[in-house]
């Protein structure tokens, strides 16, 4: 499934997965946008900085958080 995911914040995040049979690892600029594939229901974890380390800040599951790159 084509995804995207759109960095509002003013600093570096990196998505990350890796669930069992999928693996991804993006860096996200500041205010950018990308788009991935990544099979449905996949958990997303959204890593950043927040009180001086590097720490899980949100996450998403593909298909049910977001709106897909094709419904835009």
């Amino acid at each position: 499934m084509e995804w995207c995911y759109h960095n509002q914040s003013d600093a570096l995040v990196v998505l990350r997965s890796d669930e069992e049979d999928f693996y991804m690892e993006k860096v996200v600029f500041p205010f950018d946008t990308i788009s991935f594939e990544a099979p449905a229901a996949t958990k997303v974890f959204v890593w950043g900085y927040c009180n001086g380390s590097v720490e899980i800040i949100d996450s998403f599951v593909v298909g049910k958080s977001l709106i897909p790159k094709s419904n835009q």
